[in-house]
């Protein structure tokens, strides 16, 4: 009854509260299951409850572990009673023990102490099992390096300084079963992809095979239209050949999961010669673990994404854990230059380099040139203040004027029968990308003032004809996948009617009705007149309205990051400056194992072979 009672205690110090939104919680909602089971074992002592409860408070900001060194410097230990806060290493493991910790082996209990880290068994299990599936060695029958290879290579990628390390990736593309590709906005990743499909192409005669995935259906699409834009502008002649097998799917999809199958057969693995994974900071430590379980030996993976961009909603950090796992052996290269940008949309060349440079300031963590550029007020970035009242200050009212264009135009596209084209130009021309869903300047808040301009009303289902629609969770039976986007426009016969903003890739091109549902289909959704940044991974848009919510805790230079990359002509930041120089100060901390663990099994690697 004791120990029930420090639940209590630890519930009222983390504030928890099982009917807060998960934004708000520094516990999860099933705090009280997991506590529960904890609370079978017979020897536990109180101060592993309060230990177990810091370890749920780093999950929920996406982390694996708790590392009992870094306990000192995380916020949430001043919940923590004032005994356990002064406790060193050492301290902690005298008292994690007990029968409900494990040995991270054959005696498996919920926790484990290794490393000097406190897990949940299972988290440590899945860092191990992915560290062992990064390097193991090619099965036979891969697809061996063509004898013109080299010369291949060399006929597509320049030889210079600043295409190096592309070419570099190029050439060791044969020589591992996984490598990684990354890199920020600018620096070359798709071009990069689309040369080694090019080369690959020409290499093998077009016999290779190659699956394309991405985490959201909407990644998986824009990372094809941006590959066939790379590919048309690198070799037209053969792009129509490479692009016809470019078929994305989601990575739940290419694996077959779902929710009466939670992973793919292990006795049906992916036989491919190379997978591509876009946006692979997007993807949660355990989806990479299902990903590396489910391709064949003899199939090579790709790994590709920005490292600087926010983690997975789920637990893991895996692509920053895979950069800093490059540095200890693991394959992969990073591209560090950022190229000039093509000049379309009226940018000039110093709007691109200025924009550019803001997202090389950001990921460099140069916070004085990043609020040097914001400050500077140029038509390519501008920084929108606001009052303690929650109104926008000066500058405000162009905002509102962009975000009620876009959706005047939207309605009325939606009413006329407009070509798919022209309606998509319209979704992507403007968004506003806000930092939680709830409060001033969030997502709803957005959302609200929309649906006042616009003098409407939005039931269950979007059955207002104009209105833009963001699918939220993916049904199978209507063929529609969580990321999807799309608008309500009038069908022949009069009826509400939802067209997805991309063809679905058995669809001819001229078909204006490919994919269109009834409006009444849709049940997960959202008004695509605003959007949370988390969400918006794997966008572009020409311009984007970074909306943050004054003294939001969610606040981090990832989040920021994230947001001014999905701009490709201008980027503006509403809030306080206060916030934002905060965001470019705080990198969010997500702790993890798994590039340690990855080191550790390359270093015993490295001693077998040697």
């Amino acid at each position: 009854m004791l120990l029930r009672n420090v639940l209590s205690e630890i519930a009222d110090a983390f504030e928890w509260r099982e009917s807060r939104a998960r934004d708000e919680q520094w516990l999860p909602s099933g705090f009280t299951h997991i506590m529960s089971a904890i609370l079978e074992f017979d020897d536990l002592n109180e101060e592993t409850l309060w230990a177990v409860a810091l370890l749920m408070s780093v999950m929920e900001r996406g982390g694996t572990c708790l590392p009992l060194s870094f306990i000192p410097s995380i916020k949430e230990t001043g919940r923590l009673p004032d005994a356990l806060q002064a406790l060193d290493v050492e301290g902690w493991k005298k008292i994690l023990v007990g029968d409900a910790f494990g040995d991270g082996g054959t005696h498996v209990r919920p926790l484990v102490v290794a490393n000097d880290r406190l897990y949940f068994d299972r988290f440590l299990r899945l860092e191990r099992d992915v560290a062992m599936r990064l390097l193991e060695p090619l099965g036979v029958g891969a697809l061996l390096e063509p004898a013109n290879w080299i010369d291949e290579v060399g006929r597509i990628f320049e030889d210079d300084p600043e295409s190096a390390l592309q070419k570099e990736a190029a050439l060791k593309l044969f020589e591992n079963r996984v490598a990684i590709l990354a890199g920020g906005p600018g620096t070359g990743k798709t071009t990069t992809v689309a040369k080694l499909l090019i080369t690959l192409h020409r290499a093998t005669a077009g016999t290779f095979s190659v699956k394309l995935c991405a985490p959201t259906g909407k990644a998986a699409q824009r990372i094809r239209e941006s590959l066939v834009s790379a590919l048309e502008a690198e070799a037209p002649e053969i792009a129509s050949e490479i692009s016809h097998r470019l078929i994305p799917t989601t990575i739940h999809k290419l694996l077959s999961i779902r929710p009466a199958a939670a992973r793919r057969r292990r006795t049906d693995p992916l036989h491919v010669d190379f997978i591509i994974c876009d946006e692979t900071s997007m993807v949660d430590l355990a989806l990479l673990d299902e990903l590396l379980r489910a391709v064949a030996p003899e199939s090579r993976l790709l790994l590709v994404g920005d490292p600087n961009q926010l983690q997975s909603v789920d637990v893991g950090t895996v692509m920053s854990d895979l950069v800093a796992a490059t540095q200890l052996g693991l394959p992969g290269t990073t591209l560090d230059t950022v190229f000039r940008v093509s000049a379309d949309g009226g940018l000039d060349e110093q709007g691109r380099d200025t924009i550019l440079n803001f997202f090389k300031a950001i990921r460099h963590d140069d916070v004085a040139e990043a609020l040097r550029l914001l400050d500077a007020g140029t038509s390519v970035i501008t920084h929108v203040d606001v009052t303690n009242g929650s109104e926008l200050a000066s500058g405000g009212d162009e905002l509102f004027d962009l975000v009620f264009e876009r959706a005047d135009t939207l309605m009325s596209l939606g009413e006329s029968n407009a070509p798919r084209n022209v309606w998509k130009a319209a979704l992507e021309s403007t968004m506003v990308l806000a930092a939680q869903h709830k409060g001033p300047f969030s997502r709803t808040w957005w959302v609200d003032h929309i649906k006042k301009h616009l003098e409407i009303r939005l039931g269950p289902a979007p059955s207002v004809v104009g209105v833009p629609v963001l699918i939220t969770a993916t049904d199978h039976s209507n063929g529609v996948t969580n990321g999807d986007t799309g608008l309500i426009v009038r069908s022949a016969d009069g009826r509400p009617t939802y067209l997805p903003a991309t063809l679905p890739s058995t669809a001819a091109v001229d078909d204006a009705q490919a994919g269109a549902l009834s409006s009444t289909a849709i049940h997960d959704w959202q008004a695509w007149w605003a959007m949370t940044i988390h969400k918006s991974q794997g966008s572009e848009f020409d311009q984007v309205i970074v909306s943050i919510t004054p003294g939001t805790r969610l606040i981090s230079k990832e989040l920021l990051y994230t947001a001014v990359t999905r701009a490709k002509k201008r980027v503006i930041i509403v809030g306080l400056r206060a916030d934002i120089e905060k965001a470019l100060k705080t990198p969010a901390r997500r702790f993890s194992g798994l590039a340690e663990i990855i080191e550790e099994n390359y270093r015993s690697q490295k001693i077998v072979l040697d």
